[in-house]
């Protein structure tokens, strides 16, 4: 990721080359400026990355910097890849820096556009008089953007595809062959976003809870556990009945008996619309009775237009009475399933959208303080009363969809080994998460 000191070159000595283009000040609030950038940014995109600055005038042979006009509004990250994201399929990011000018001080945006595309970028809307539907455009000596003619022309875009596409594919061969997944942490922005939207619908459903009896099951005095995942990059849902549509698609693979965003077709215990939300509360006393009226029976979830998702469910260890104190144990191997089974459901809903960069993905287990890890089904050992002394832990991370479908096993481990840690030191091994994410994947609960 460049610096401000390495991008001020292109403000002192500008000079336009293949990789290099410069715009003077483009109002983002008109389609056609943001054709002009989604123009610029797919041929650059295809030619294999650069640099678009923007706030230059071409007088001639000579590009002089300019200030920004006052009817122009400062040019943000959101509003170019909100540009690019209308005219260009496949999307893509590109990052915006602030750089000032060593002399005027006038800031100008510097757009580093990336070149790892492994298809060829078309625009996928008309601006009449910039940019056509359905064309593909490249960098071409001038500088200029514009179609490609040749076959030379085509066969070098298509020459750089597929090497990006080999570089790709054998990263994720390394990455599967080493036993490991590169730890990607939340951006702050997104991290307090999924974090805002983890308390209020937490909120929600204690409100829901008020009037339940004390001794109510669905109260989960003994602790809980929340997952939250966030779609990063996806285009809000134009409202609630396409975004239960996209949910009930998500929900036509089922993993468990149970499964997490479980949608029951009972009114009392459906989904419904509530605000700019969907939700669904199984823990809702009605007159008819419920074949399971325990902790981990009665989930609360909702999800949101933007593409996040929550539920809070109870302990399965605190539903088994007969067998089990409430509050005493955590088996060694239902964390592994409870949030596969919520990762691999988001992972669903995302692909109803375009657009998905990666999810966020934000756990929290309570009640966790004095409770011994165990094996229920007595088929993994476990040894010296590995007793937490953590009462609560929260996990946080994110992961692409390209990695849940490969790579799934290496981000479970490194997302709930801190949870398992709280247990005495046990150290999770690779061999748990992949064996029980084996199993969940085959049905076998």
């Amino acid at each position: 990721m460049p610096n401000i000191e390495e991008l001020q070159p292109f403000l002192i000595e500008p000079r336009e080359n293949l990789a290099v283009e410069y715009k003077t000040w483009l109002d983002f609030t008109t389609n056609e400026h943001r054709a002009v950038l989604a123009k610029a940014s797919i041929a650059m995109a295809n030619h294999g990355g650069g640099y678009i600055i923007v706030g230059f005038d071409d007088q001639g042979h000579q590009l002089e910097p300019i200030p920004r006009p006052a009817n122009v509004p400062e040019v943000s990250q959101d509003a170019v890849n909100a540009a690019i994201q209308r005219f260009a399929a496949p999307a893509f990011h590109a990052e915006v820096y602030s750089v000032p000018h060593p002399t005027s001080g006038v800031v100008h945006p510097v757009i580093v556009v990336p070149g790892n595309m492994t298809e060829p970028v078309m625009s996928k809307r008309d601006c009449p008089g910039v940019i056509a539907q359905n064309r593909c455009y490249i960098r071409k000596p001038g500088p200029r953007s514009e179609e490609p003619q040749t076959g030379d022309e085509w066969r070098e875009l298509l020459r750089r595809c597929v090497l990006a596409g080999r570089e790709d594919m054998l990263g994720a061969i390394r990455t599967i062959v080493s036993g490991r997944v590169e730890p990607a942490d939340l951006p702050p922005d997104a991290r307090a976003e999924l974090h805002a939207f983890v308390e209020q619908a937490r909120a929600r459903w204690a409100e829901l809870c008020a009037d339940l009896p004390e001794d109510a099951s669905a109260r989960f005095f003994h602790g809980y556990y929340e997952m939250a995942f966030s779609l990063l990059g996806a285009a809000p849902v134009p409202n609630l009945g396409e975004l239960q549509g996209r949910l009930q698609a998500a929900h036509r693979l089922k993993l468990t008996g149970w499964p997490t965003f479980l949608m029951l077709n009972t009114v009392e215990w459906a989904p419904y619309p509530h605000e700019d939300f969907v939700e669904a509360w199984v823990g809702r006393q009605a007159a008819r009775e419920r074949n399971f009226e325990d902790p981990a029976h009665s989930d609360f979830w909702r999800a949101s237009k933007e593409g996040k998702l929550y539920t809070i469910r109870g302990y399965t260890e605190d539903s088994i009475v007969d067998r089990l104190v409430p509050g005493a144990v955590l088996d060694i191997t239902l964390p592994v399933w409870r949030v596969a089974e919520g990762l691999l459901f988001a992972a669903r809903f995302a692909d109803t959208f375009q657009d998905v960069e990666a999810i966020a993905v934000e756990c929290r287990f309570t009640g966790l303080g004095n409770r011994v890890l165990t094996s229920m089904n007595g088929k993994r050992a476990v040894f010296d009363d590995r007793t937490s002394h953590t009462p609560e832990i929260v996990l946080t991370g994110q992961v692409t969809l390209d990695q849940v479908r490969d790579n799934l096993t290496e981000f479970l481990h490194q997302l709930l080994t801190p949870l398992y840690e709280r247990f005495d030191f046990f150290p999770l091994s690779n061999e748990l998460v992949d064996t029980e994410l084996g199993r969940l994947r085959g049905g076998q609960f």
